[in-house]
């Protein structure tokens, strides 16, 4: 299996948010922590905190800012709690500045949880998730999707 399908075969509609309104990198991050920890939480005996996996996300930001050119940002951390990898996508109804190094306003993130010891599988995903929105007709396509599915099809088409 390609990393492009692991990618697709585990999105999850539950996990993806269309047209978010938010207006802040901190607000995002507090939408992407919710989603995140819903999915940490279904089969767990103690269920982390929202909080916790928020502090995750803004530790990982502090080693370097997760923006990566085109309106794209992808806030990851390793967790402890993470058994497999968990993806969250959030297109947000007005793009917000995200300090990315190219200075692009952000509409698009994916969020991730990666197991500690998923080391090439954790950098697989994030370069496959970079290799497929810098093409800016794949990012736009994204952008304007109208529903979790829609953004499941699509990323699907993208990955075969």
């Amino acid at each position: 299996m390609t990393t492009s399908d692991f990618l697709h075969q585990n999105l999850n509609a539950e996990l993806i948010a269309v047209q978010s309104d938010v207006s802040s990198r901190k607000k995002l991050f507090e939408k992407m922590a919710q989603l995140l920890t819903s999915a940490l939480n279904q089969n767990a005996e103690e269920p982390t905190k929202e909080k916790e996996i928020y502090h995750q996300l803004w530790e990982r930001e502090k080693l370097g800012n997760t923006g990566i050119g085109n309106g794209v940002a992808i806030p990851h951390s390793r967790c402890v709690q993470a058994n497999q990898a968990i993806i969250a996508i959030m297109s947000l109804q007005n793009p917000i500045d995200y300090d990315s190094p190219d200075r692009q306003p952000v509409d698009i993130a994916f969020g991730l949880l990666v197991p500690e010891d998923a080391t090439q599988d954790h950098l697989n995903l994030l370069a496959d998730i970079a290799r497929m929105m810098s093409n800016s007709e794949n990012k736009t396509a994204l952008s304007k999707a109208n529903s979790a599915q829609e953004i499941i099809d699509l990323i699907g088409q993208w990955s075969h």
